[in-house]
């Protein structure tokens, strides 16, 4: 079900928000990532290489998804979206219960103050992801690591994904800025590399 979201969701969002470049393997600071609105996400460095991404969600609306980037790696084409993403696919949030999906429009009508089908205000749904940049073994894309040798590496992640329209409170849809957030990932000392997937697909099964 979330490939059927994304592919809707990414058909229609805007090429804003495009990627923040820095010079490969230079660390960022690390920022608190988006802590305020019905839906939020941060990322977390847990050294050995490892940073754990986490979203909550207080909407009935089950795709939202996350696109993340290592060391300012390149971002790709996709042929059913007018902007590049980087390692998008698998990490999106979850929901109590009644969850919903944008494409849903065609069967429950316009997201509009007489018929809210798309709400807000819902038992909190948390959900994490652990990366562990040393043995990635995301599907179907999963590029090698950038700059395997380093001690630390630059975590870039963003929310790519929303619902079109608003959550019934006439407000927009929740994507936030589209800016990059970023984490230093530690501990990657002695190389490892993950990788070497198929660059054909863009989605993870989940």
């Amino acid at each position: 079900m979330i490939k059927r979201a994304m592919v809707t969701g990414l058909a229609s969002v805007a090429a804003a928000g495009l990627a923040f470049s820095i010079a490969p393997g230079v660390a960022q600071a690390a920022d608190n990532g988006q802590r305020t609105g019905p839906v939020q996400f941060w990322a977390e460095n847990l050294g050995n290489c490892k940073v754990k991404f986490t979203l909550t969600n207080e909407t009935n609306i089950t795709s939202y998804t996350l696109d993340w980037r290592i060391d300012d790696e390149p971002l790709r084409d996709v042929d059913y979206a007018d902007f590049q993403v980087g390692r998008t696919g698998g990490m999106h949030t979850t929901v109590e219960d009644y969850p919903r999906w944008p494409d849903d429009e065609g069967s429950m009508g316009a997201n509009a103050p007489d018929n809210i089908w798309m709400v807000k205000d819902r038992p909190v749904s948390t959900v994490s992801y652990i990366k562990d940049l040393k043995n990635l073994n995301d599907s179907p894309y999963n590029p090698p690591l950038p700059n395997p040798e380093a001690a630390t590496h630059d975590v870039a992640y963003r929310m790519v994904l929303g619902p079109p329209g608003n959550l019934g409170d006439g407000g927009p849809e929740w994507l936030g800025d589209r800016n990059w957030h970023h984490v230093t990932v530690t501990g990657c000392a002695g190389g490892g590399g993950g990788g070497g997937g198929s660059l054909d697909g863009l989605f993870g099964s989940s």
